[in-house]
């Protein structure tokens, strides 16, 4: 829909993209991206400036021909404002964000997405050099205040992040997966096991990764088996888990914490009906 070409001189019009604050598509055939940019001189070594732009709320439902929300040079679009971004019924979808402006989400606390049948990763890994590069081993939290993570209907998905550290989600409080049929798990943290097997561990030896998820609803995931390598329980967690045959939650349990005192505060599902 917005197809730019931007050689770092802002046309007017772009100007007025970059100003968005709310943008919401529904039911709109032949949309096949959003946003793209291009630079005039691909061959320049000039440091491209970022662009920043206001969107505060993004929200994309039904569009059936949709295969890209954006498009560019790696590190070029900065989404410091967004807020919150909802993607329904895009079938054609891979991947929701790319590269370009993963590291720039500092507001964002809602991600919502459901009944994209295609999709295969949240965030477009590209060049997994590249990629190791920008998130492993940046000292920038990348989802400083993302606290609620919706995800339905999404039956390619294998894994929601890939190569993220733990630190990057320190405010995540809520997961709802639903409907996830290749779902295995969660996070895939870079370095999950260190030398003596835990990363990101206390002196104890409980895990620290985490701290503030307190609440998880997981329905028809067949093949999910773990939130992440390691992952344990807080005292205040509460979980509802419907049909998720190869989720053990008894395995998570704090040392000394018995699953009888898990069910006392918990509510658990693990049949087909409740």
């Amino acid at each position: 829909m917005f197809h730019q070409l931007n050689d770092q001189t802002i046309a007017p019009e772009l100007k007025v993209v970059l100003k968005l604050k709310y943008l919401n598509l529904n039911d709109i055939v032949g949309v096949k991206g959003l946003f793209k940019f291009q630079i005039s001189e691909p061959g320049s070594i000039r440091e491209l400036v970022p662009l920043n732009m206001g969107l505060v709320d993004l929200t994309l439902f039904d569009l059936p021909e949709l295969k890209f929300i954006w498009k560019g040079p790696t590190n070029f679009l900065s989404l410091q404002m967004l807020d919150m971004i909802y993607v329904n019924g895009c079938p054609k979808l891979k991947t929701i964000f790319s590269p370009t402006i993963v590291r720039s989400l500092p507001m964002l606390k809602t991600l919502r997405i459901s009944n994209c049948e295609e999709l295969e990763h949240i965030f477009d890994s590209g060049d997994s050099e590249e990629f190791k590069c920008l998130y492993t081993c940046s000292q920038q939290v990348c989802f400083p205040n993302l606290e609620w993570i919706e995800v339905e209907n999404c039956n390619k998905l294998k894994c929601l992040f890939y190569n993220f550290v733990a630190g990057h989600f320190p405010s995540l409080a809520d997961l709802d997966i639903a409907d996830c049929s290749q779902l295995e798990k969660i996070f895939a943290f870079e370095h999950e096991a260190g030398d003596d097997g835990q990363e990101g561990t206390a002196k104890d030896g409980e895990q620290v990764l985490l701290r503030n998820l307190t609440h998880i609803n997981f329905t028809s995931l067949p093949n999910f088996k773990e939130i992440h390598h390691g992952f344990k329980l807080t005292n205040n967690f509460e979980q509802t888990i419907t049909d998720c045959p190869k989720y053990a939650p008894s395995l998570y349990l704090y040392p000394g914490k018995t699953l009888m005192s898990f069910f006392q505060a918990q509510f658990l599902c693990l049949g087909s009906h409740c």
